[in-house]
């Protein structure tokens, strides 16, 4: 099946389309495919923290299948009877070893018989559903393994819980039905959400991930105190907010602003050191308030000042404010490497710059509610987990750090692009203004600097954004991530303090 592009996409799965592939052996599970395939039902319905989980479980969930479609054929060919008790015993330590040995004549047997095994989704009103589809029916010892991984899987805290405890020796089927149990419910998706169904014909499992996790009432509840938490920000400080001013004014000149400048020290210091920062390719040190905006821009300057008020208001109100600014300093030299390594609207490059800074401001309220914070949540989730990862979070809390970036920021009147950036980043196919390419700059920015974190891959970037920025294989992607990674490590020391 080849994925269509993304708009189509959306349009047939959210019209409730049923979208499929069938599967024959191993070799033709194209994981790449079947990547970008999971990475469009998520992103059409805004489950993107769910990818790698659903990507996991459905792998294994076709492997699983082609497995015991071959052990069906491998035992007819020795004339072992599947059902009979003995013969099973004999046989599953036989296949055991031909699959280990001699994989690519299972295939060739599996290419000649009817079993295949068939992936498909649906998007319903308050779920979407997958359903791997194998067309044979599960023998009772299988169905027995299954049920019997199901039960214990309660008590396994991860997979290797389950390995260490595992009492079957001869086959890990059932294991796989343990890891999706695990999976799902360290996602904060309950065990009910999956089923195994069974007939004379076919063997089924289903797994339906709810759109919502909690009451709609109390979804509404979380989002409102997390508004309240945006609109006890306090505004910007009055000397940012008058340098704000004086940088929009049609008449103003380089004189004019950088005096004003220094007349907060505090101020004067963060724009040397900002002008001196590699975001604006500085070479040469300069020592001056008049060559510091000169080099900065005045079309930045209103952006920088932005910029520095949100800084002043959030490292002194949230605890966990490095993390987020240490990753938007690096999205933005990424963001800097792209422009430049692509040739491509270079005319953006310091927009894309300063969007980077502030693409996820929204992230440090997520990060740094207090406790009493969290304890109110928990009520309204009836959650007693002790930790909640930061993805479940969001998905839970009916928002996103993106939706919360952007209540910030027009609180604060920041300009349009900034807006659009903060609340497009992650899925850049929704901004429909003129700031759409700048969306997609930092959308991919940001995947190349969440690389080394663990997030992210080259199959996890929507196609359309690659090829746009003309990347065609992975090995691509991969070099241009190394690329970056080396250019940023030169400046490592000084990403470390400069917004800090």
């Amino acid at each position: 099946m080849s994925i269509p592009p993304l708009i189509t996409f959306q349009e047939d799965f959210l019209s409730g389309k049923l979208i499929s592939k069938e599967y024959v052996h191993f070799s033709e599970i194209d994981c790449p495919e079947l990547d970008v395939w999971i990475g469009r039902v998520v992103r059409s319905i805004s489950l993107e923290f769910l990818h790698e989980i659903l990507f996991t479980i459905l792998s294994e969930l076709l492997v699983n299948g082609c497995k015991a479609n071959g052990k069906r054929v491998f035992f007819s060919e020795q004339g072992f009877d599947l059902w009979n008790g003995n013969d099973y015993a004999r046989g599953i330590p036989l296949y055991k070893d031909e699959f280990g040995h001699n994989r690519k004549r299972v295939f060739l047997a599996l290419d000649k018989s009817d079993f295949k095994i068939t992936l498909s989704t649906i998007c319903k009103e308050d779920y979407i559903e997958f359903r791997v589809r194998n067309n044979a029916k599960i023998l009772p010892e299988e169905k027995n393994r299954i049920l019997k991984r199901v039960q214990a899987s309660a008590r396994y805290k991860n997979i290797n819980d389950a390995y260490r405890e595992s009492v079957d020796n001869e086959e890990s089927s059932g294991l796989g039905i343990v890891l999706i149990h695990i999976l799902l419910r360290n996602s904060g998706i309950s065990n009910q959400f999956f089923q195994l169904m069974t007939t004379e014909d076919y063997t089924e499992v289903i797994i339906r991930i709810p759109k919502q996790l909690i009451p709609k009432e109390n979804q509404i509840n979380i989002k409102n105190l997390l508004v309240r938490e945006v609109n006890s920000l306090p505004p910007l400080p009055p000397q940012i907010q008058k340098l704000i001013l004086t940088a929009k004014k049609k008449d103003v000149d380089w004189h004019e602003i950088s005096a004003e400048v220094e007349k907060d020290p505090a101020i004067t210091a963060e724009i040397l050191k900002i002008a001196n920062s590699p975001l604006f390719g500085a070479h040469t040190p300069i020592i001056s308030v008049l060559e510091g905006v000169k080099r900065i821009g005045l079309k930045n300057l209103e952006s920088i000042f932005l910029t520095l008020g949100a800084k002043k208001i959030l490292n002194s109100r949230y605890a966990k404010q490095v993390l987020v600014w240490t990753h938007s300093f690096k999205t933005s030299m990424y963001a800097r490497f792209l422009i430049e390594d692509s040739k491509k609207h270079l005319k953006l490059l310091e927009p894309a710059i300063i969007c980077g800074l502030l693409h996820d401001l929204g992230r440090m309220v997520l990060l740094s509610l207090d406790l009493r914070q969290i304890n109110q949540i928990r009520v309204l989730r009836s959650d007693d987990t002790n930790e909640i990862s930061e993805w479940v979070e969001e998905y839970t809390l009916g928002t996103t750090h993106s939706e919360i970036g952007y209540l910030m920021s027009e609180k604060w009147k920041f300009p349009e692009e900034i807006l659009d950036v903060i609340r497009y980043h992650h899925k850049p196919w929704q901004c429909k203004t003129r700031n759409n390419i700048l969306c997609q700059i930092i959308y991919l920015a940001d995947i190349l600097a969440n690389i080394g974190r663990g997030k992210g891959n080259y199959f996890t970037v929507e196609p359309e954004v690659l090829e746009y920025f003309e990347i065609k294989s992975e090995k691509e992607f991969r070099e241009m991530q190394e690329r970056f990674k080396l250019k940023f490590e030169e400046h490592r020391e000084e990403y470390q303090t400069l917004l800090i």
